[in-house]
């Protein structure tokens, strides 16, 4: 106990410094952003360590970016789920709009002055993929070349590669409060709290390297039955949010309703454990809705953020982590007296972020007059070498949701969701459930 108090002490002292000139190492630290690369760095150990494992911890860092990025995007409920009212003009007298509104999509409708509405929610996150590899059988691939300390005319060609089976599973619990500050504005604070589990078995170790001087292959490959297990868990508080929004049509029983809001995200959350994203986030969004018995709404917002560790963990957190383009559409349907269908699409957009593809390549270390020189079948290594290439790209991630809230007394919802992916691009997810129960209440007279 005293050892982890020390060590908080630490952090905070060292924090302005870690800042600045911080990076991640792989080979003492524990958090759970180095459990992607320890494999490779476990290989690099295996073979010849130094360079070897820095270029296979390298291969990581757009595994981690998608990750972190992601993570931070996390569809949560609405801050103001079913807290809705048709007011008739001239009237402070709300008449009751039985349509529970959405789940993942905020509506423009405000809370009302001096009310406050409370929820809760819990999301479970089983991940399969990261950038269209499946985590079943994650292959790294790496080469690096250095010149011999020996022989200055001697360059040495290195090659690794291992296989990853990846379990990585989050539980997400979101808090929210709003509080109504006049008719038309709310303001919300949302605090999420997330536990991590993560577990990697690597096997199918190969490292061998090229010597152009003797034009001979030296494997350095461990027994073929060796497999390394890592794992690691960690819960507590994410990111937290502060968030304002003002209707600005339909305060006054119109159908149509439109709002505009901004909120703040607040780096609260251990990022290097995937509890937060380490860098401030800013979003601005617009919000549309017809409000009827089949009640269509539109979203459209936009996510910047801050310098984040998790995009290079090699490197001090000067690279912005990427945000963009969001929105989602949808409708919201009563289905009987206080009960509601809610069907949603949803839309993220990630710019110029860190990825990876996997290919195949010879293995054909400099080449001779076009000569490859191939590892001689005695050998017992590969022709072919599977490689990982790192790149940015921009992707939108799509998802459908769709889910009941009921209304079983007054002020009072019970509300769960199922939400999927549709497409294979960044951090992918099996079906996601939710659960969430909400309360509103005027807080003052």
């Amino acid at each position: 106990m005293k050892a982890k108090a020390l060590l908080l002490f630490i952090s905070f002292a060292c924090a302005p410094t870690a800042c600045m000139f911080g990076q991640v190492d792989c080979s003492t630290s524990t958090k759970l952003v180095c459990e992607f690369p320890v494999s490779a760095g476990a290989l690099g150990t295996f073979a010849v360590g130094g360079p070897f494992t820095k270029a296979a911890l390298a291969q990581a860092n757009p595994i981690n970016a998608s990750i972190a990025a992601q993570l931070t995007q996390l569809p949560i409920p609405s801050a103001t789920v079913g807290v809705v009212s048709l007011r008739e003009k001239g009237s402070d007298v709300g008449v009751p709009f039985e349509n529970l509104g959405p789940i993942l999509t905020d509506r423009p409708d405000t809370v009302g002055k001096g009310h406050l509405f409370f929820g809760f929610s819990y999301q479970h996150f089983n991940f399969n993929a990261v950038d269209g590899v499946g985590l079943g059988a994650l292959p790294i691939g790496f080469t690096y070349s250095q010149t011999s300390p020996f022989n200055p005319a001697d360059t040495q060609t290195y090659f690794g590669s291992v296989s990853n089976k990846i379990t990585f599973r989050l539980d997400q619990y979101v808090g929210i409060m709003t509080y109504g500050l006049t008719k038309t504005t709310d303001l919300s604070v949302i605090v999420p709290s997330s536990s991590v589990k993560l577990d990697v078995a690597s096997y199918n170790f190969q490292a061998f390297y090229y010597d152009s001087a003797a034009k001979s292959y030296t494997n350095q490959s461990p027994a073929a039955t060796t497999v390394v297990a890592s794992n690691g868990t960690a819960s507590g508080i994410g990111d937290v949010t502060i968030g304002m929004k003002q209707m600005l049509i339909g305060g006054d029983g119109n159908r149509a309703a439109m709002s505009a809001g901004a909120s703040v995200r607040i780096p609260s959350g251990d990022s290097l454990n995937y509890l937060g994203s380490g860098a401030v986030g800013v979003n601005m969004y617009g919000l549309i809705e017809y409000r009827a018995r089949l009640a269509p709404h539109v979203k459209i917002g936009y996510q910047w953020n801050g310098n984040s560790q998790l995009v290079n963990i090699q490197l001090a957190p000067t690279t912005r982590l990427p945000g963009g383009l969001q929105y989602a559409a949808g409708a919201d349907a009563k289905i009987i007296h206080s009960l509601t269908l809610a069907v949603d699409l949803l839309g993220n957009q990630f710019d110029n972020t860190p990825s990876f593809a996997l290919s195949t390549s010879p293995v054909c270390p400099s080449p001779v007059a076009g000569v490859c020189t191939a590892p001689p079948a005695s050998t017992g290594l590969p022709g072919v070498f599977t490689t990982s290439t790192s790149f940015t790209n921009t992707y939108s991630t799509a998802n459908v949701s769709a889910g009941l809230k009921w209304a079983p007394f007054p002020h009072f919802l019970l509300y769960g969701n199922v939400m999927k992916q549709i497409n294979n691009v960044g951090l992918r997810s099996d079906l996601v459930p939710l659960f969430g129960i909400a309360y509103n209440f005027k807080a003052t007279h």
